[in-house]
């Protein structure tokens, strides 16, 4: 099946590497969202490939407009199912002020307010929740979870 992955070249050669010391420059991270809707709120599959709707569309514009926000912010691999939307995300440790994990919390809540105001104003409704509360969330520190995250996904893929 055909989901959308996208690539960012630089996190990707970077983490393809596997270095150690990129590890130690940058807090990376796994998140993993899942919509109030699951019913194919992102898109259906038809066939073998994924057909996005305009909501997933919203949700991969409010991802990609987090390092406008926040500069410290190295947006990595993301992908969008019908009923999920995860990706990876760099803190580079150089630029936080504070502890670089605190940053990840409040991206991500920026992350889903961006995109809950995006699609309400889609759908022509106010302060209608899209997202679940919790989101699935692991550090990535070393080699074994930087493959774990990759594989979940292409799980989704």
């Amino acid at each position: 099946m055909q989901y959308q992955i996208q690539k960012n070249i630089f996190v990707y050669k970077f983490l393809n590497g596997l270095s150690p010391v990129g590890f130690s420059k940058y807090n990376i991270c796994y998140v993993s969202f899942k919509p109030k809707e699951l019913a194919g709120y992102f898109g259906k599959i038809e066939g073998e490939d994924f057909r996005e709707k305009l909501e997933g569309k919203i949700v991969i514009k409010a991802w990609k407009e987090l390092p406008q926000k926040f500069p410290l912010c190295i947006l990595g691999d993301y992908t969008i199912t019908p009923d999920s939307f995860s990706g990876i995300v760099m803190i580079d440790i150089s630029q936080a002020l504070d502890k670089p994990m605190k940053y990840i919390p409040r991206i991500m809540a920026s992350f889903k307010n961006r995109s809950t105001i995006l699609l309400n104003q889609f759908h022509g409704t106010h302060g209608r929740v899209f997202w679940e509360n919790a989101y699935e969330e692991f550090a990535i520190n070393n080699v074994e979870t930087f493959n774990k995250a990759l594989s979940l996904l292409k799980k989704d893929k």
